[in-house]
């Protein structure tokens, strides 16, 4: 272990600590909360300087009992109300330490006007003691990025939640109290960017509408042990989609941004004899039809099988010019019938699930006869713009041929 020293090997002259103020901060806020505080026995000059550093980053585990905890929030957020509070990140058990205490501990960190706030609750605890997020928070007008996991949040009318700078939203287990506060958060965010949803694994809301003309980044991920919340999205200047092990019986895409990329794995609970159902799968192929990149699981590619045994059609993905399909084995013969409406594809990335790295990877004859009658060859290298062979171990590459 290094020790730590304040004066210049030799000369005896503390340097470090006549540095400008504002710079020690800097320094001292690159440091763990932890380490910051360990520099107060330094000097009497350094006694203090950590509660000038807007950074804090805590576990409430690393405290003896609630009272502990709550005197050591107390010194730091009441020391210098003038200071912003760049960051506040913390672990926060509720089986351990009281609930009311947590909400003057979010209100006083929301009047030192924080930047970044990262709330994390013990994910192991039961609906009913999940933390819940003060009111103030839904107005905090100094928030860039907001991530929360394992809470709760109520349900506010629309006019009560305004964050005007967030850019960052992630949502991990968060539940929410009510059918439209969700959607309430993320069209109350008028310059967000980054949209981050892993649902809650019992889940609330039946339906959730993503609406949002700023959102460049969307991500939705599902926990649920059944099915998941129906979605609406209507973002139209969306760059990129992900949806991970998603479940539902409607999936409704208004709007995405022209040539966007998209990572889709999802599967819908429905009748395919059902013309409902036929067509609220004819209205998401059709909202994903304009990306120009895609990744597609078995379970989406086994959806589009199911649509196009009904209706014998699909949309055209005529902007599509590079697609990863990740198959299991026996799924070979759903590629090809999605592959018919890709016209403009240049390049195809096909990963076989549940092999063995000294297994072969042998492409079927009947998706080889389909490649081949489009014109692909079977590349021995990953192609440009594709994952690197490390990450793709067990994986068949294909380009087009030029002319």
């Amino acid at each position: 272990m290094v020790r730590t020293s304040i004066k210049t090997i030799g000369s005896g002259i503390d340097r470090l600590s006549g540095l400008p103020e504002h710079l020690l901060c800097r320094i001292l806020s690159e440091l763990s909360t932890k380490d910051s505080i360990r520099t107060s026995v330094l000097s009497k000059h350094w006694r203090n300087l950590w509660l000038h550093v807007p950074v804090l980053e805590l576990e409430t585990s690393d405290f003896p009992d609630n009272l502990v905890f709550r005197e050591f929030i107390d010194r730091f957020v009441g020391f210098d109300k003038e200071i912003d509070l760049k960051s506040f990140d913390i672990f926060y058990d509720v089986n351990v330490h009281w609930y009311d205490d947590f909400l003057w501990m979010i209100d006083d960190v929301v009047k030192r006007r924080v930047c970044d706030l990262m709330v994390t609750n013990n994910p192991y605890v039961v609906d009913g003691k999940l933390v819940r997020m003060p009111i103030s928070l839904y107005s905090c007008a100094t928030l860039v990025i907001l991530n929360l996991s394992f809470v709760a949040m109520n349900n506010l009318p629309s006019e009560s939640v305004c964050l005007p700078r967030v850019k960052t939203l992630y949502l991990h287990g968060v539940k929410f109290d009510g059918d439209s506060i969700l959607g309430t958060l993320v069209s109350s965010c008028p310059v967000l960017e980054d949209l981050t949803v892993v649902t809650h694994p019992g889940d609330y809301e039946k339906v959730v509408c993503f609406r949002s003309q700023s959102v460049k980044s969307f991500t939705i991920e599902s926990q649920c042990e059944y099915k998941d919340p129906n979605v609406e999205i209507d973002c139209p200047r969306l760059e990129y989609m992900c949806i991970r092990e998603y479940q539902s019986e409607s999936f409704v895409v208004h709007s995405i941004g022209p040539y966007a990329k998209v990572d889709v794995d999802i599967f819908f609970e429905v009748e395919y004899e059902d013309p409902l159902a036929i067509t609220m799968i004819r209205n998401f192929l059709t909202g994903i039809s304009k990306v120009r990149e895609m990744t597609i699981s078995s379970r989406t590619l086994e959806v589009i099988r199911g649509y196009h045994s009904m209706v014998k059609a699909l949309p055209q993905f005529s902007n599509l010019s590079s697609l990863d399909a990740l198959l299991v084995e026996s799924y070979w013969e759903l590629l090809p019938v999605f592959l018919g409406c890709c016209i403009n594809l240049n390049s195809l990335v096909v990963e076989l699930d549940g092999l063995s790295e000294i297994e072969e990877f042998k492409v079927s004859p009947l998706l080889q006869d389909s490649l081949s009658a489009r014109g692909f060859v079977q590349q021995k290298t990953p192609v440009s713009g594709t994952k690197t062979s490390s990450e793709r171990k067990i994986a068949a590459y294909f380009v087009k041929k030029s002319g």
